[in-house]
């Protein structure tokens, strides 16, 4: 019977495959892993082709994306769009207007959309006062399908905060669509992870003994990407995280990033990496960015949502969560 056995699982073997493949998209390194049975390649272009596609919906710089349109036309008619920006109005709304996706024409200002720019100036106040008039959520509105921005009291829609979580969850709804039962999507910390994961084929196969993911959160102060402060274990589901180490200048040895503080008019300040696991990518990359400028009173807020966990990197050092943030390790 042992022998018998063993040949069944040398057979098993030889049908289950892995693979693991990066590209650049949506600004940043997106990198796919899924575990399954026969070709996975195939899974593999249609999730890459899918992240491509939302990039060119929510792109601000492509004349053919639906984000530009809408900067340009006032009003659009896009159900999908109108799906996305209203789940970002959402959290704009919870947040108390730390997540805005009105905050354009202040990454216009900074300089974060002109990659040009390496000699980079601060805007004066009367500048940032000037154009904080044309920032507000509340400017956007959407019935049904129809999406209408007033151009007169705002300058543009930014999904910046939002898109890449949105990308991640569709290219794992391709994935499961093409049979994939087991895998990880990661758009530049933006994931989702979802079946299973094991460790060792046998196993997989007969001890059934399932492992947690392992996801490791970024040290917001080195010099090297793939240092963590620490790895937490966690079943399927999002976590995204933001960090002022992202898109950032330097003047008089201050850091400028790209988190700003829609109240403000300023990079948010208080906090250099926010961590927050969600029932999806699309919610967890929104409130990364609103618990980064929120701080100490967005892990309060995080407390009251039912399927929320956050965490915080204060400029101290000092770690804050939520009480049921997953712990900590070295490994």
């Amino acid at each position: 019977m042992r022998r018998l056995i063993l040949a069944f699982a040398i057979l098993l073997l030889a049908g289950c495959t892995s693979l693991e493949e990066g590209r650049f998209a949506l600004g940043t390194y997106v990198r796919i892993k899924a575990w399954g049975q026969g070709d996975l390649q195939e899974a593999f272009e249609a999730a890459f082709a899918e992240i491509d596609r939302v990039e060119g919906l929510t792109s601000v710089f492509d004349p053919e994306s639906g984000v530009w349109a809408l900067n340009h036309e006032a009003e659009i008619v896009s159900a999908e769009l109108a799906g996305l920006i209203d789940e970002a109005l959402e959290v704009s709304a919870k947040s108390g207007g730390a997540f805005d996706p009105t905050v354009f024409p202040l990454l216009e200002l900074w300089g974060f959309y002109d990659s040009t720019q390496y000699d980079p100036k601060l805007p004066s106040k009367e500048e940032i006062e000037e154009v904080l008039m044309f920032v507000d959520y509340r400017m956007i509105e959407i019935e049904a399908d129809t999406i209408r921005l007033d151009l007169k009291r705002a300058k543009g829609v930014d999904l910046s905060g939002i898109a890449k979580g949105y990308a991640v969850d569709r290219a794992v709804e391709v994935l499961r669509r093409e049979g994939v039962k087991t895998g990880l999507v990661d758009a530049g910390g933006d994931i989702f992870c979802f079946g299973e994961r094991r460790e060792g084929w046998f196993v997989e196969t007969f001890a059934k003994a399932k492992t947690r993911w392992s996801i490791g959160i970024r040290h917001p102060r080195s010099a090297n990407p793939n240092e963590t402060i620490g790895v937490i274990r966690v079943d399927s589901g999002a976590i995204a995280t933001s960090g002022d180490y992202e898109n950032y200048f330097e003047v008089d040895v201050i850091r400028y990033h790209h988190l700003m503080d829609p109240a403000t008019g300023m990079p948010a300040r208080g906090v250099i990496s926010a961590t927050v696991l969600a029932p999806t990518a699309t919610q967890a990359d929104a409130w990364a960015t609103a618990l980064f400028v929120l701080g100490e009173e967005g892990i309060t807020l995080l407390e009251g949502l039912e399927g929320f966990e956050g965490s915080i990197v204060l400029e101290d050092k000092n770690i804050l969560t939520t009480k049921g943030f997953p712990e900590l390790k070295e490994r």
